[in-house]
């Protein structure tokens, strides 16, 4: 037996001369109607050969993503169910036969990182010319697995977006990024994963090519959304097969039957009415073209295509009416997921919570008509509560009043402009908590509670200042991170605090606050202008307090094949107004007014009334009492003077702890 050794040499120099030729002129659309083969154990619906002739409009996007196309990168904003993935499958393959070099695919999630890798494997092992040349997965050095599938070239990793990691520690000159409305907003506090994804290919120029694909979410927090508009914004325009007038099919245009038996799309031409039978779609799809609606960047395609564009024998126009109905009926019952799922992952278009909410317009308005400024306080007013949100650069405080049945009243809101790292900020907010504001009936009214949001960027400073105050019933709280908590939870949790230098295991209390849950009791109530649960406004609130109070929006996402409902705001939006609101009801919550009966407002207003002296029959101004404390720009003293006369007439007692550090002191 002989054994035929393979000249190193020979080797050498034909692998050499072969990495030195020129990439070959291809164009995916047509390796994919040459070579492309759709696996039948996928569950694909049209196994066997691909044609790029069943969906026409699919030829275009994968031209733009040959090597050869000028364009840096592509985008899909398209219905489900329609090109996306396939598109990315042809891509892929195309790629690793005709001009290999290392392609990144991310996904949001795990568990969908896996099937995708699974669609690919089997998409590979169904295509001869693909099976030639990626490694087996047999192979002792483990060249094929899960996440990295090897081939002469260049190498295939798929992972997920969710990681900083992921999209750091390799270069690819090919990035898929699938479902990027799914994708984490800030990856491990580093930025927008798309921009971390696309630094990947920084290092190959003008070589490097990107594709993202998604259905749009909610405006303002749609990834997709904003990478289209960037774009060139192409659609899709077919000819009526009647008067041949070239548009773009509009679901405004699509009529139905109540039986849905009979389904027509009525032709947008001047000249004609005519209503097109779905029968013609085919014909209208192959004799279709892209169009672009704007120049963009010069340097992004963008491709929009809703479910109506949908093949023959795949989704029918009749599926979609009554998935529309469908959603028409729930939304006539408070019901906005089933509408928001259609206009996303049918229509391609993205979901705009606002129009079925109370706008920003409508509290301004209603502010306007208030008789009450910042400050005071109409004679509904029973009892006050305080929030406080933590920025970078200020704290903002929101007072609010409440009455009979949870009417609420915003009854003052002011800014610390000065650095929270700084203790004479915590002072000057410390001054205002205990300011007393004036009664209608003459009674001076105190905040009963204040919550202080420990979440940011000053958790040890929120922790020091609330431990201290918890005699005051000043409490640090934070969102709870699972759904459908309660407004506050039953008991606090005790964290450490860490105060110049020493920590106090166990020091303070933690109150959690569902979130999501006081979002949707705030919002519900926005449509009530009196009575109870209704929310007043001070009439001289800055002008972009509205628009933050109603900055959020409930978007339906999927994560791992179960839904989620989660508020979300656009990265450019403002909140804070809205968080205040939140922390104010959760210390509501926490004095237990959501409770209180008609015969409990009752006994307070008694005691209110009765805690006047003198003559209480005549009404008075109602006022903030003490004025509000102004820190200083450059302030050169620890504290502000009006808090160390305080200080030194009645200097505090040292509170006792059992902390090992604070003993050695």
């Amino acid at each position: 037996m002989s054994l035929e050794m393979s000249n190193g040499a020979t080797v050498y120099r034909e692998a050499y001369f072969r990495g030195q030729r020129p990439e070959p002129d291809v164009w995916i659309d047509q390796w994919a109607d040459e070579y492309m083969r759709i696996p039948r154990d996928t569950g694909a619906a049209e196994p066997g050969q691909y044609h790029t002739s069943r969906t026409p409009y699919a030829r275009e996007p994968m031209r733009c993503l040959s090597p050869a196309h000028p364009c840096k990168r592509v985008v899909t904003m398209v219905a489900s169910q329609l090109m996306k993935t396939q598109i990315a499958l042809n891509w892929i393959g195309g790629l690793i036969h005709m001009a290999p070099s290392n392609i990144l695919t991310l996904l949001p999630s795990l568990g969908l990182a896996k099937r995708v890798s699974s669609r690919i494997g089997k998409t590979i092992k169904a295509t001869p010319v693909l099976r030639e040349r990626v490694a087996s997965n047999r192979s002792r050095d483990a060249r094929n697995t899960m996440d990295t599938k090897e081939f002469e070239g260049g190498s295939l990793y798929i992972t997920t977006a969710g990681s900083a990691a992921n999209l750091a520690e390799l270069s690819a000159r090919y990035i898929y990024g699938d479902e990027v409305d799914r994708w984490s907003v800030d990856v491990g506090e580093e930025g927008d994963p798309v921009e971390l994804a696309e630094t990947r290919g920084s290092t190959f120029g003008r070589n490097a090519k990107f594709y993202f694909s998604s259905s749009p979410t909610v405006r303002g927090a749609s990834r997709i959304a904003e990478l289209f508009e960037v774009s060139d914004q192409r659609y899709y325009y077919v000819p009526c097969p009647t008067c041949e007038h070239m548009q773009v099919l509009e679901w405004e245009r699509l009529h139905y039957s109540a039986d849905f038996q009979v389904v027509h799309y009525q032709c947008a031409g001047p000249d004609c009415d005519v209503l097109i039978e779905e029968r013609y779609k085919g014909e209208m799809l192959a004799k279709g073209e892209w169009r672009a609606h704007t120049q963009g960047d010069g340097e992004t395609v963008g491709f929009n295509l809703n479910a109506l564009y949908s093949p023959p024998g795949w989704t029918g126009w009749a599926s979609l009416a009554k998935q529309f109905e469908k959603a028409k009926k729930a939304q006539a019952k408070g019901d906005l997921e089933p509408m928001q799922v259609f206009y996303n992952t049918r229509l391609a278009k993205v979901w705009d919570s606002a129009q079925e909410q109370t706008s920003a317009d409508v509290l301004r308005d209603r502010a306007r008509l208030e008789s009450y400024s910042l400050g005071s306080m109409p004679d509904g007013v029973l009892m006050l509560t305080a929030s406080v949100d933590t920025q970078a650069d200020r704290l903002e405080l929101m007072v609010m009043g409440w009455g009979v049945g949870m009417e609420r009243w915003v009854v003052d809101f002011q800014v610390i402009a000065s650095d929270p790292t700084d203790e004479r900020t915590w002072a000057a907010l410390d001054e205002l908590l205990k300011a007393r504001y004036r009664h209608p009936c003459g009674a001076d009214l105190m905040i009963m509670a204040t919550a202080v949001d420990s979440g940011g960027n000053h958790t040890d400073e929120v922790y020091q200042f609330c431990r201290m105050r918890r005699w005051r019933n000043v409490f640090a709280i934070k969102g709870a991170s699972k759904r459908g908590r309660p407004v506050i939870a039953q008991r606090p949790s005790m964290v450490d605090v860490t105060w110049k230098g020493l920590t106090e295991r166990h020091g303070a209390e933690l109150w959690f606050v569902g979130t999501d849950t006081a979002k949707d009791w705030i919002y519900n109530r926005y449509v009530f202008d009196t009575g109870p649960g209704a929310l007043h406004f001070a009439n001289d609130l800055p002008g972009d307090f509205f628009a933050q109070c109603v900055a959020e929006r409930k978007v339906t996402r999927y994560v791992r094949g179960h839904k989620r409902i989660e508020w979300t705001k656009g990265k450019s939006e403002r909140n804070e107004a809205l968080d205040l609101l939140v922390y104010n009801l959760a210390m509501a919550h926490y004095q237990g007014i959501n409770r209180y009966q008609e015969h409990d407002w009752a006994r307070i207003r008694k005691a209110i009334y009765e805690s006047v002296s003198g003559d209480s029959s005549q009404p008075v101004q109602s006022e903030r009492l003490s004025r509000p404390v102004v820190t200083p720009a450059a302030p050169t003293a620890p504290q502000p003077a009006a808090v160390k006369s305080r200080l030194a007439a009645a200097p505090p007692q040292r509170r006792s702890s059992t902390s090992g550090y604070l003993k050695r002191r």
